[in-house]
């Protein structure tokens, strides 16, 4: 059940400025409240749990029902486990190493030690909750690779704690083999799993250690339905759940710490995590830590002159926005660790529109480091895909080869610091290795080729050869910028291939010309361009999560051959409009992230902001309009919130009404851009007049530099739609 926007901001303020375990510490991650998105695909998908900025670690609780993230808010809970994803899709993924606290007999059955909770505390520096089952309050705080509880066990009971090794979100069994040790004397719990029927389909060893502030005085290992009482070791094998437990002396008055810390590469890495990370057994210093560094990654944009309600929707999206793709550059043998490592791309086709754009001016050297993280793995595996995660790569197929598009906007976009000569063969293997073969040759993707990823679900006709198009722009940009003209030219003209499944004759609700999947003998799908794939239900059907309505906008590299073909500028805007007033146009999924804002193509930027409004407002003060998708949708937020939408393929972003009158970008070179609207207020939703520096702006875009370099916007607001923009098409 969604709160209300007032009980919501209550709740937060009470989380914050309460929960038992720290004192005031003023800042913007006061603001956070990482309840919102907590739901199914079309609320967020997000976890309450906290994190560091792209943490490798985020320990959250988790619930047997609920979001392919583990948790149901309205369910019991089981534990907590140590991985999560935010926005995985129609897919689970970790929900890794459940740490279950119990009194009595260990029990390793999760529905069977599934808890109520009670004042459960939720912000972006900790949690806590407690369990009325066994009257245990637990409480979390993380470092970047590491994380401490404390438990405050009851009297009177035997105080237990249960390591789930094999388990995944919702409690499915998912092992390939693992193992555990327990090391009483020192109070120290080993184990590993090796993964199996993640979201990557790669099996993936994880390693965790974990540090009891005390020694134990019971011990033992699960083994399938075998309790062995007392061992210290134990392996299984594949689909064989694996825990280990212990028992300790507690006390009411003196809460139990543990400390736990993840690695994908090894059990000695993991206990070199823990050390780094968390040196002793100070909670609290831990927490500020975490409070610390949300403060410094939410002073990158702020707003001003709003409630605070708005300020908690503002700064909590922005916290989602940075929590993936994770850093796991310390992850990795001390010989390696000076090289960007990046990981838990869920994925690129969903970024590269929102997420990557908002890093180039809010986290320019973190973009930096992900292309340099790029170039590592195409180097270690001869190939960069749209999917990295857990340390594998997976071609998913649900567009194209997204890396180009990821490699390309840093391009574009001027994101310094990085070596080019490096960073563009991953994309050229990419254009003239991995993308379809008929592609290559005859110019499209057909209905019936072959998706790349094993299932062969995603890839179709009339979304991925728009896809590889756009792919090869970038391509040949990157191919320029290494001096290879040669390959530019080639791939600059294979980018117009969209025209190869552009069917003038397909009609729909009056008007002409649509993208139509296409056979391998060339003719056209005989589709009513309304129709498109579900998943299940169409299956034959050439599109991946759009109809031939959706992706006849898709062209975000060749606008004007998109605005030419569909009869110019006068019709294009005529059919734009009835496309979005008959709801043709699925606004709040990434291929039509962009679409509303071609408006401003056209000399609309009016229609722009009414449809920036319109979506502005699909983001409730508690859930995201879809999946949260790897921060997707929160970048989505931020930019519509300042009043910027990035012009793909382009240094420029679009420009509508903000939602506040004052917002700033304090860019990385300690330059602050601010936008303000001096007769803002809530509906007056379009743009009169404005001045870039005190200069007359007349066009609908402002570039990289000029918001990077500092300086200010100011605008005029206007309750109805006025001319401003109109005068001049947009840039080529």
């Amino acid at each position: 059940m969604k709160t209300s926007t007032g009980v919501a901001l209550g709740l937060l303020l009470a989380a914050t400025s309460s929960m038992a375990v720290s004192g005031d510490a003023p800042g913007l991650f006061r603001y956070v409240d990482p309840r919102v998105g907590n739901g199914n695909d079309d609320q967020g998908d997000t976890v309450p749990g906290p994190t560091r900025p792209a943490g490798s670690i985020h320990p959250s609780p988790q619930t047997l029902v609920g979001s392919n993230a583990g948790y149901d808010r309205d369910a019991p809970l089981s534990g907590f486990a140590q991985l999560h994803t935010q926005g995985s899709g129609g897919r689970t993924t970790y929900g890794t190493f459940l740490i279950s606290p119990q009194t009595g007999a260990p029990v390793f059955d999760e529905a069977r030690h599934l808890s109520p909770k009670a004042d459960e505390r939720v912000a972006a520096d900790a949690y806590a909750v407690t369990l009325t089952r066994y009257g245990i309050r637990a409480e979390v705080t993380p470092a970047p690779y590491a994380a401490i509880y404390r438990f405050s066990y009851p009297a009177g009971q035997p105080a237990t704690m249960v390591f789930d090794i094999t388990r995944k979100i919702r409690g499915e069994l998912a092992s390939a083999g693992s193992d555990v040790t327990i090391d009483p004397a020192r109070g120290r719990i080993t184990g590993r799993v090796r993964t199996r029927n993640y979201w990557n389909p790669a099996e993936v060893d994880i390693w965790f250690v974990a540090q009891l502030d005390r020694t134990p005085t019971r011990w033992g290992v699960h083994v399938g339905a075998a309790d062995r009482d007392g061992a210290t070791q134990a392996s299984a094998p594949g689909d064989t759940q694996l825990a280990g437990w212990w028992q300790f002396d507690a006390k009411a008055a003196t809460p139990v710490q543990l400390k736990v810390a993840i690695s994908f590469s090894s059990a000695s890495r993991a206990a070199e995590l823990l050390d780094e990370d968390i040196h002793g057994w100070n909670f609290e210093a831990v927490r500020r830590g975490t409070q610390a560094a949300w403060n410094r990654e939410l002073a990158r944009a702020m707003i001003d002159g709003v409630p605070d309600a708005d300020k908690r929707r503002f700064y909590t999206a922005l916290y989602h926005s940075a929590v993936q793709p994770r850093d796991r550059t310390r992850d990795q043998p001390l010989a390696d660790c000076k090289t960007p490592y990046w990981d838990d791309y869920y994925t690129l086709w969903d970024t590269y529109r929102t997420g990557f754009p908002l890093m180039s001016l809010l986290r320019p050297g973190v973009y930096r480091d992900n292309v340099a993280s790029i170039v590592r793995t195409y180097r270690r595996f001869g190939a960069a895909h749209t999917a990295f995660i857990a340390g594998r790569n997976y071609h998913v197929g649900q567009g194209g080869d997204e890396v180009d598009n990821v490699l390309g906007e840093a391009l574009i976009r001027g994101v310094p610091g990085i070596d080019w000569r490096s960073a563009a063969p991953a994309a050229l293997h990419n254009a003239l290795k991995e993308r379809s073969s008929r592609y290559r040759e005859q110019g499209w993707f057909a209905v019936g080729d072959a998706s790349p990823e094993p299932d062969n679900q995603r890839a179709r006709s009339g979304s991925s050869t728009p896809a590889f198009a756009l792919n090869d722009y970038y391509a040949a940009r990157l191919a320029e910028a290494i001096g290879d003209s040669g390959k530019a030219a080639m791939l600059r003209q294979r980018a117009l291939g969209w025209r190869n499944v552009w069917n003038p004759e397909a009609t729909s609700d009056g008007y002409r010309g649509f993208i139509i999947p296409r056979y391998p003998d060339g003719r056209f799908q005989p589709l009513d361009p309304k129709i498109g794939w579900d998943g299940k239900k169409y299956e034959n059907v050439g599109f991946y999560e759009g109809t031939a309505w959706v992706y006849s906008y898709a062209m975000l590299h060749d606008v004007p051959g998109m605005i030419d073909v569909m009869g110019g500028r006068a019709l294009f805007t005529e059919r734009l409009r009835h496309a979005l007033d008959a709801g043709l146009i699925d606004i709040t999924n990434e291929p039509s992230f962009a679409t509303p804002w071609l408006f401003s193509e056209v000399g609309r930027p009016d229609l722009s902001s009414y449809w920036a409004d319109r979506i502005f407002r699909r983001f409730t003060p508690d859930a995201y309009p879809g999946d949260e998708d790897n921060g997707a949708m929160s970048s989505h937020y931020v930019f519509n919130r300042l009043g910027l939408f990035p012009k793909l393929t382009t240094n420029l972003y679009y420009l509508h009404a903000p939602h506040q009158p004052r917002g700033t970008i304090a860019a990385a070179n300690g330059k602050r851009f601010t936008i303000v609207a001096d007769n803002w207020r809530p509906g007056r939703i379009y743009i009169a007049s404005a001045t870039l520096n005190g200069r007359p702006l007349d066009t609908p875009f402002i570039r990289q530099r000029d918001i990077t370099g500092g300086g200010e916007l100011r605008l005029i607001l206007s309750d109805t739609p006025t001319r401003w923009g109109q005068a001049a098409p947009g840039p080529a």
